[in-house]
């Protein structure tokens, strides 16, 4: 479904929350308004032992939340909705489901002491739950609410929430690295070279301001890409060039709440011959300055495949139960090595090789090479 003008606008506001989480109120009170739902609450919780979900909520939540009522419900019943989140856990990602498709009656939840509860002092009475991503080692999901009675949600708000949800993840993917970051080293500039992938963030028109010291490295191998003296991306390919340049654009117009990209990947070949770059580029927003430059861009990732040793494989297999043999050929596809190299570095058959790797890229749900490289960097950011 395509954005509205109101979609649109809650882009500008999702995206600003990448480097500012306080704005998440603001960017959820406009997600719940695109949807014509009464309050949004969103939970990141990390699935490390002993880690604390993380809730975020729109105005009605948060202020119910700050009253006796509220802290009464915090306290004893919101633990309830526990089985609520378990059950989004095991459902496809980006798949809006109202509380009624989740095998229990109206009148059970409704007579559900947390149901009853918030319905008395917030006027929620139904629910639409939805997990926004399938990491291994974080779990995002939403519940939007909605202060009617009727039995059914409306098929126009899990249409509209659909269109916003890979924006939304995307937000939550760039903010937890500089969340990351900030929370870690005490600011967000200083510490980009502490991120072994390229980092650089970009204006609208390409300028790259702000660039990491693996960037530098990139640019100083003169293998195919550059700066150009305007400071925009440049490489060996005047086509890939445009391309690059017209996705910053877009991207960024995303991030004022002007456009519908969330992200992009770019590979960048290399007169070298060696395994071509690949460029991840998403919206960032920064009303607050937080960046000293106060941006509606892009954030710009350059992965090198060569600088294979930075991208923590063994960690990565263990959470997707990758078996020996696939960890060996996840490290093989990650260093550009084709079927024929695979099969002659394990000393099998092509035949064998190809089924292995598409064992690999099905066990990680993804479907090239490219895809795989950033899930691994995304999954697991390589910050030392």
């Amino acid at each position: 479904m395509k954005l509205d003008f109101s979609g649109y606008q809650a882009l500008e506001t999702i995206y600003d929350t990448a480097v500012n989480p306080g704005s998440w109120r603001k960017a959820l009170d406009a997600t719940a308004s695109v949807v014509e739902a009464k309050a949004i609450a969103l939970v990141v919780r990390g699935r490390n032992a002993g880690a604390k979900d993380l809730t975020l909520m729109s105005s009605v939540y948060l202020d119910f939340s700050r009253t006796p009522a509220g802290w009464y419900y915090g306290a004893w019943l919101s633990r309830l909705q526990n089985q609520d989140w378990d059950f989004l856990q095991a459902q496809p990602v980006h798949q809006p489901i109202p509380d009624l498709e989740t095998g229990k009656s109206a009148e059970i939840l409704d007579g559900r002491k947390d149901y009853a509860y918030l319905r008395k002092r917030t006027g929620i009475a139904r629910r639409l739950g939805v997990r926004l991503n399938s990491d291994p080692v974080w779990f995002d999901a939403m519940s939007v609410g909605f202060d009617r009675r009727e039995h059914e949600i409306p098929t126009t708000a899990s249409n509209r929430i659909r269109a916003l949800l890979p924006h939304l993840t995307k937000a939550l993917e760039i903010g937890r690295v500089f969340t990351f970051l900030k929370a870690r080293y005490k600011a967000a500039l200083t510490v980009l070279d502490h991120v072994q992938a390229g980092i650089a963030i970009a204006l609208p028109d390409g300028q790259v301001i702000v660039r990491n010291a693996e960037v530098e490295r990139i640019l100083d191998l003169k293998d195919g890409i550059a700066l150009a003296r305007d400071g925009t991306i440049v490489t060996s390919d005047p086509d890939v060039t445009s391309k690059i340049r017209s996705h910053i654009f877009d991207v960024a117009a995303t991030a004022r709440g002007e456009a519908n990209r969330h992200e992009s990947l770019i590979s960048v070949r290399r007169p070298s011959g060696l395994t071509p770059y690949l460029l991840d580029i998403g919206p960032i927003s920064d009303s607050k300055a937080e960046l000293e430059h106060g941006l509606d861009g892009a954030l710009v990732t350059i992965i090198d495949p060569e600088r294979i040793p930075y991208l923590r494989l063994d960690r990565f297999t263990e959470l997707y139960s990758l078996t020996q043999a696939e960890t060996d050929v996840c490290r093989w596809i990650a260093e550009g090595a084709s079927i024929a190299e695979i099969a002659e570095h394990r000393n099998t058959s092509p035949a064998t090789a190809k089924n292995q790797v598409a064992a690999v890229l099905s066990k990680a749900g993804v479907s090239s090479r490219n895809e795989l490289i950033r899930l691994i960097l995304r999954v697991l950011p390589p910050v030392t």
